[in-house]
């Protein structure tokens, strides 16, 4: 069997039934009955009319990570994920990873003429990009310990507190008013008891991280939606602290 074929294997063998929900539940929530009126300049109902009607917006959102925006190797193949990710998505997830954000203390990488990081274009490309295709565009991540800058590695907690408050303030004065949704932490107790010999800093370590990261959030994004992104493996390998 194939690596594909073992990934897929699953999904295929409840793929009937899964067509089955997916065309009840678009048929249930996704459908409903409008009446439109017609009127002509005088207010007289025009009958027997034609119309035809495309659907541009929808409040669901389905997105999807918006890290290859202008980094393949051809102009054409740029310009083909450019118009396929906006047909098929109305939200796109941003990279904000801190290291990729800014690589080196105090030089970050807002700007669209930035120096080009791999699967980590630019924030002011994206929201761009997001504005001309009428994308929405959400935040990953404010609070991630592996995406840790390396001039942060080892400090102290009240160092990184300081630093990351003034990441969330220098964010909010740029794009607060652009993107909505903005996650605040990620995958931060997916830490098994393997990996508490190489944390960033100790601060990840401490029992009020997420909570300490949340309020300083809500302090510079009060109108924003402000998310958790969280997983977890449960392994008999593996004990959580």
């Amino acid at each position: 069997m194939s690596r594909k074929e073992n990934v897929l294997k699953y999904f295929e063998e409840q793929k009937a039934e899964t067509e089955t929900r997916v065309n009840a539940d678009i048929e249930k929530y996704r459908k409903g009955t409008a009446v439109i009126t017609l009127k002509d300049k005088n207010g007289n109902l025009i009958k027997d009319a034609r119309i035809l009607a495309n659907q541009k917006t929808h409040k669901f959102k389905y997105g999807a990570n918006l890290f290859m925006l202008d980094e393949f190797e051809t102009e054409e193949k740029n310009k083909i994920y450019r118009r396929k990710f906006a047909e098929a998505f109305n939200l796109a997830t941003l990279p904000f990873y801190w290291n990729a954000l800014e690589p080196q203390k105090g030089k970050t990488r807002y700007t669209k003429d930035s120096e080009r990081l791999y699967r980590r274009p630019p924030a002011d490309l994206c929201i761009e990009y997001c504005k001309e295709k009428g994308i929405e565009p959400k935040v990953h991540c404010l609070n991630y310990e592996s995406a840790t800058p390396k001039w942060l590695k080892n400090e102290s907690a009240d160092t990184v507190k300081f630093y990351l408050e003034k990441r969330m303030q220098e964010l909010a004065q740029r794009y607060a008013d652009v993107i909505p949704s903005w996650e605040v932490t990620n995958e931060c107790f997916n830490n098994y008891e393997i990996m508490k010999k190489d944390f960033a800093s100790v601060f990840y370590t401490e029992n009020d991280f997420v909570e300490w990261s949340f309020k300083t959030a809500d302090k510079y994004f009060p109108g924003n939606h402000l998310i958790i992104n969280e997983n977890a493996v449960f392994d008999n390998d593996y004990n959580f602290f």
